[in-house]
This record gives C-alpha cells, structure tokens and sequence, in this order.
C-alpha cells in the first residue's frame, strides 16, 4: 500500500489499511454494480419534451418518445399508464421543427454568404402521431397530472420520467438547473414540489437527455437528505452541455446519450445495466452518469475536507486499498479496460493516472478546433472565389440569386433553383482543375481535423466516465469502512442501497427472447496517439506574420490585385524575418501568378510544402510609384510551432515499443533476464483474469516454437501473484514479475488483460494482442495451435 501523506490523520491511514474487510467490498462491489433488485410494483412512464419554442423543438427529440413509447410497449407496459407531455399538446399549430435536406453539392456553397441565404431552411409543422394523446408541456398541465397521479398510481409503484428537452444550467446555483417546458421553464426545485404530489411510497426514476442534465440528479434531496426514491440517470454534469441539444444530432442519426439509453433498455433487464452498456456505446461527448454517482461523489468530497486533504489525493488513497484485492473488483476493472479500450485512451487505476489525460486532453482540443476552423476559414475563401468566377459573366444568375429575389421566393422555388444551380456551380470549379485541386484538399484537411476535434471531445467524455467507475470503486472502500470512517454511516450505506435498488427499475419486463446475451459490437476510436499525430498533419505552414488588405486606394495606384496582403507585423525568428521582410511589405504572389483574390495568401501560406526554398513576389512600397522596390522573397515555411503533449499510448505494430521500466520485481529469487538485441514476448496478465489463463498454454507453445524468452507482467503485488503460483497445477512462465506502481502498463499504454507484445531484437514490434478466447487464440501471422498438441 502507498505510503500515506502526513496531511492524513494516522487513524484514518489504519482505517484504510485494516477496517475493511473482502466481505464488505464484494458486497458492495456487487450491489453497486447490479443493483439491489426491484420491488413488485407496476410501472408507469411519464414523457416529456418541453421543445421550448417551435424552432428548437427538433424531430430527433420526437424520435425519442416514439422509440420509448415502443420500448415500454414491448416490455409490456399497458398504453393507459404512458402520458405524453410534448410541446403544445393537441394544439393545431407548428410546434415541430423538421430539417430541410441538403443537396449532395451543397458544400460548395456551404459556409459562403450565399450558402447562408440558400441553405435549405427548417420547416415547421405540427406534430401529428396516431392514436397517441399529447398532453401540453406546461407547469399547469404537468401540475395537474402529478395532483391527480393518486388515481392512477399506488405504493410500490415505479414511475419513469423520461425527459427529452432542452436544460440549461445555473451558474449562480447549480443545483438548481432547468428544463425547457413550452415557452417555460421547469427547474429543479419546482420538480421537486411536483414529485411531493405522488403517493407515498411510490418511486421516481429519470431518464434525462438535455443539457447540463446532472442538475437533476439533486432531485434525489430533500430536507433530511436522499431517501432513495428518487433516483435517475442523465446524459452529462451540471456544468456541461449535452449532445442531445444540439438540432437532429448534427446531422448525425440516432446517436446520444437517448437513444443508445432506449437501445440499451431493449436488451438488459435493468435500466442499471443498460447504463453500463452506454457508458461504452455512446460515442459522443456525453457523460452518463447516475444519481448513485452524484451521492457517492459528494460523500468522498465531505470526507477528503473532514480530513484536510484533496479529493483526488483521498480517492487515491481509498483505491490504493481496493486494489489489494483485485479479483474483488474484476467487474470494475473490466470495465475501465473496456471503455478505454473503445475510446482510445489508457485504463486507469487512480485519478492520478487520469490527470494526464484530462490535463492534456482540453488542449489538444483547442487546438484542433483552432486550425479546423481555419482550414475551414481558408476552404469558404475558395468557395467565394469560385462563386464569383460563376457570377462574373453570368448576369442571368446574378439576378437569380440576388438578395431581393431570393427573398421572394418560397421554400419550394429555392429547392428547384439549387436543383438547377450546384451542378453548373461544380462544372466551373471541375473546369479549372487547379481551383478544383484547391478545394478538394482544402476540404479534406478540414474534415480530418473536424473529425479529430469530434474524437477529442468524445475521449475527454471518455476520461470523465472513467472518473465515475474510479470515483465508484473508492465509494464502496469508503462505505465498508464504517462508522469511525464516515458519519451516520448505517443511514448513508442505507440511502446507497435504496438509489441502487431504485436505479435497478426494470421497466416492465423484457422479453426472453430480446435479453442480451453478449455486449453489442463497439467500433472502436483510433488510439489518442494517432489524433496527436493528426494534429501534426493538419497544422498548417507558418510564415510568421500578421496581415490584412491593402487599402483600395493604393491598389488602384500601383495597379495591385485584389488579393494582395499588407504585412502588419513580422514576427522575431519566423520564416518571414528569415527571408528579410518587413511590416509594410506587400506580398504579391508566387512568381507565376499574383494573388486575385482576398485571403489566397493566407491559403499559399497554409498549404504551401515546408523546409523548402519558395519565391514569392513582394513590394516595398516607396514615397511614390517611381520609388516602390519589388522583389523576390525566399520563404522556408516551418510547421507552426507547437508543444504536442506526450501521453502515454500503445506502441503500434511496426514501431519502436519503449524500454521496459527498471521498477519491475521478478517474484522469486534472481534478476530479470536482459532483452536487449532479442526477440522477446511482454504478457501483460492479473491472477484474477480468466482469459489471461487460457491464453498460458498457447503462449508458452509459441514462445518455445520460436526460442524467445517471455517475461510475464502483473501489476498485483509479489505476494498475491506468488501466492497464485504457489497454488497453481499447471505450467506457467518461468520468468514472472510484478509491477505494483503500474509503470509498465502506462508505458505500454496497457488497457486490458491480457495484452500479448511480440517484439524482435530492435523492440519493434511485431504483434499486439489485447484480450484472448479459445476460438481466435493467439493471433500472430503463420502461427496455428490447438489444444491437442500440448
């Protein structure tokens, strides 16, 4: 166990290292885990979508209660006991936002000033859906329904309340977010006066989509604390938005956090495990997270303040001791293995490993968005020059799409102008086969780097979620400890049980037929290393300067072009001052051709070949014409300078795999062999992994086919794994070691058991493997076994 800091009362370090026994935490690692089961009762559901206003009330959110209503319905929840709240109710007006489809050659327009004018606009409509009653999405409709819910609900009974919305959340108090009702809002307190109206002993589950949804979850307090009746799970925190807010997902179908919620409810038997199921099938920025995760959170940060320390620094403490006994928490660290083997991102067993990611994560971010945006910026420019190539000796087109006549026209006159429109617009482009060139990888640059920016910003939801299963492990440590450990702790590990218990809600009840029997197949992120080193691919060239138009005036007198750049500034120690220019020079263009147009120097710049000498034409101007001085610039474009973070990462085939740190301990008598200039094996293995087991048999076949030593790595302690071979029958690796400080797995970016490295004498490596089955078995190229031939 580590050394605990001197800031922690030694009591304390006692109670950590002795006051909590296996049983407790296999208790508590199971209840937490699957639930407590739930009560005989029926199940209600009551769906709401707020819509806030006619333009934001998207069809995705109207997707959602269809595809719940179906979903209760298939679980045999009777129609009579689901209400429907959405919008306006029966009223007859356009409540319902409906997005226009964009034409496939609408990119070429996409962004411009015309584009903006042109894009197919949302068509508003009423919502119609047969044989179903919409109830208003207002306090007074909601009001009402909650006074009379005595008529229809009893003691026992379960109620879902499912939320589809838009949430905004409260800087001044943010436990007190909001739902968009139609044209209201409903915060969270007024939900919990709402609540008050159900029968006693009836319990509420949420399911909520909108922004800054975690607000709710304090919907579980009330004057005394949590009872446990009102339990929840949400799309994210309190403090951040959601992907569900967002019009039609973005263009994206069927993704976020309710969807894959619904998904998942369709295949698990409690709505416990289908969260599970999305913290690793929802791949987008959303954090899943349950009202158990909130308690358990604010329980570790009441305990880190009682004893002077940092919440990370305590919760690393507490899983310092659950990882004593790691067979105990196989379902946890399976998990952790899984979501950060589905995300790209390494599997952690403390905050303090996380930190890393979650430092360097925000900013990789940032810069990603900074030079899509500007690879974007750069892609509008040569749309807009395209355009007005088209427009310049076409006056009938001009007319045609003139402000004044667009204005005129309708939504169904605009489809059949784009109908007739984009593809003369990319027969001009396709006719110039350098502009198309231009376009076409400025268009590609720009969509790898909004790609990498999306997986950025899934990977820090990423690194949030195993926050959570962290934050989750160290609760139940806390929670066994006792009372000497957290106060009223026999009430507290009460209210943990009822949440749990609540969140378990089956509503209904699945079909044999539909339960799943195996997790659904997950495609999984590239590794984070490869988004850094996209980061290096799209960063554009840099010149080091900054510039603007130069002044009409002046570009008339000299008889400039259009897209000649002033040099406001030139930067020390850039390719610019290198090249001797100085701010007031102008910059004219390559030597065959000048600039035309407005923002092709940024262009040249940005996509111009680096540490290669490139002329470029310049003038400095003089008192007069006669005095101007041209001349040949000679640029040597540099990649823009950046600091990349090195995070650890797993070595790809073909790559040079790290050194292995120097911390290992062989378990028994002797020194590691040296692997240096040999091929060798690295088993990275837990005593408590079954498939690490299988795997023995066939590794050791193969590892004595090719001669090479495998050295055999568990980050248990030496006891635990000597105590395993002690027991064990079989054969197993001769040389064994362990790694308690885990700083092999980080190296090798280990994210999963057992995770098999083939390397050659120049540790490149030749074959990595995460996981095994006797099916599949050892996966390497020309390598066959079966167990017959041991």
């Amino acid at each position: 166990m580590p050394a605990i800091p001197r800031s922690v009362p030694r009591r304390f370090a006692k109670q950590i290292a002795l006051g909590v026994t296996l049983a407790a935490l296999c208790f508590f690692s199971t209840t937490l885990a699957q639930g407590a089961g739930s009560p005989p009762g029926v199940t209600h559901a009551l769906l709401l979508n707020g819509g806030d206003k006619p333009a934001s009330n998207y069809q995705s959110h109207l997707h959602h209660l269809e595809e719940m209503v179906e979903l209760l319905r298939d679980r045999g929840v009777e129609r009579e006991r689901i209400s429907i709240f959405s919008a306006d109710g029966e009223d007859v007006a356009a409540d319902l936002a409906v997005r226009g489809t964009m034409p496939e050659q609408f990119w070429l327009l996409d962004g411009t000033n015309l584009g903006k004018r042109l894009k197919p606009r949302t068509e508003l409509t009423n919502t119609r859906w047969g044989g179903v009653t919409l109830h208003p999405a207002r306090k007074a409709a909601l009001r009402e329904w909650f006074a009379a819910s005595s008529e229809r609900l009893a003691p026992g009974d379960e109620l879902l309340l499912f939320v589809t919305d838009h949430g905004k959340g409260n800087k001044e108090d943010p436990d007190n977010g909001t739902i968009s009702l139609w044209k209201e809002k409903l915060s969270v307190r007024e939900l919990k006066e709402l609540l008050k109206l159900l029968p006693s002993g009836v319990r509420t589950v949420m399911a909520m989509s909108q922004c800054f949804s975690g607000t709710f979850a304090n919907a579980m307090y009330d004057g005394l604390g949590a009872s446990g009746d009102v339990c929840g799970f949400f799309s994210t925190t309190r403090d951040l938005r959601a992907y569900g807010c967002y019009p039609e997902g973005r263009d994206r179908d069927r993704i976020g956090h309710a969807f894959r919620f619904i998904d998942a409810l369709g295949r698990h038997s409690s709505a416990t495990a289908a969260h599970r199921e999305v913290l690793l099938t929802d791949s987008t920025p959303d954090v899943p997270l349950r009202t158990s995760d909130v308690y358990i959170e604010r329980l570790l940060q009441e305990g880190a303040a009682a004893r002077g320390v940092k919440l990370n620094e305590f919760v690393d403490l507490l899983l310092a001791e659950a990882w004593r006994d790691r067979a105990a928490w196989e379902p946890e660290i399976r998990l952790l293995d899984r979501i950060g083997d589905a995300f790209g991102v390494f599997s952690p067993r403390s905050l303090s490993e996380l930190d890393q990611y979650a430092e360097q994560v925000p900013k990789l971010i940032r810069e990603m968005k900074t030079y899509a945006d500007r690879w974007k910026t750069t892609l509008i420019s040569v749309k807009a020059e395209n355009l007005r190539s088209f427009l310049r000796d076409r006056r009938e087109w001009r007319e045609a799409l003139g402000a004044e006549a667009l204005k005129a026209s309708d939504a169904r006159e605009r489809r059949k102008l784009l109908a007739d429109f984009l593809p003369l617009l990319e027969d001009q482009a396709r006719g110039e086969p350098e502009l198309w060139w231009r376009l076409e990888d400025l268009r590609d640059r720009a969509e790898r780097a909004a790609q990498g920016r999306w997986r950025l910003d899934v990977r820090r939801a990423a690194i949030l979620r195993l926050r959570a299963v962290l934050m989750g492990v160290a609760g139940r440590v806390l929670l066994a400890m006792g009372p000497d450990a957290i106060a009223n702790s026999g009430a507290v590990r009460e209210t943990v049980e009822r949440l749990l218990s609540c969140e378990a809600i089956g509503p209904g009840e699945l079909p044999a037929g539909k339960l799943a029997v195996a997790a659904p197949e997950i495609e999984p992120f590239p590794p984070l290393a490869d988004d850094i080193a996209l980061l290096k691919e799209v960063l554009p060239s840099w010149v080091g300067v900054r510039f603007g138009p130069v002044a009409q005036s002046f570009r008339k007198s000299r008889g400039l072009t259009a897209g000649a750049a002033l040099l406001r500034a030139v930067y020390p120690d850039s390719p610019a001052e290198e090249a001797g220019l100085q701010a007031g020079d102008i910059m004219l263009g390559p030597p065959e051709r000048d600039f035309a147009e407005p923002g092709q120097f940024r262009e040249w710049t940005m996509i111009s070949p680096q540490d290669t000498p490139l002329p470029l034409r310049a003038l400095r101007p003089g008192d007069s014409p006669s005095l101007d001085q041209g001349f040949d610039a000679m640029l040597i474009l540099r990649p823009l300078p950046l600091k990349l973070p090195k995070l650890p990462g797993p070595p790809k085939v073909g790559e040079v795999a790290p050194v292995l740190p120097a911390n290992l301990e062989r378990v028994g008598s002797g020194s590691l062999p040296a692997l240096t200039g040999r091929s060798h094996l690295l088993f990275f293995w837990a005593t408590w992994c079954g498939p690490c087991k299988l795997a023995v048999p066939e590794v050791m076949a193969f590892a004595a086919d090719r001669g090479i030593p495998v050295v055999a790595i568990s980050d248990e302690n030496a006891d635990t794994v000597a105590g395993f071979l002690k027991k064990r029958t079989e054969d197993f690796f001769e040389e064994v070691a362990v790694d308690p400080l885990r700083k092999s797995f980080i190296t090798f970016g280990v994210s999963g058991t057992p995770t098999i490295l083939l390397m050659d004498g120049g540790r490149v490596v030749r074959h990595r493997q995460v996981g095994y089955s006797r099916r599949e078995g050892l996966k390497v190229k020309g390598w066959s076994w079966s167990s017959d031939q041991k």
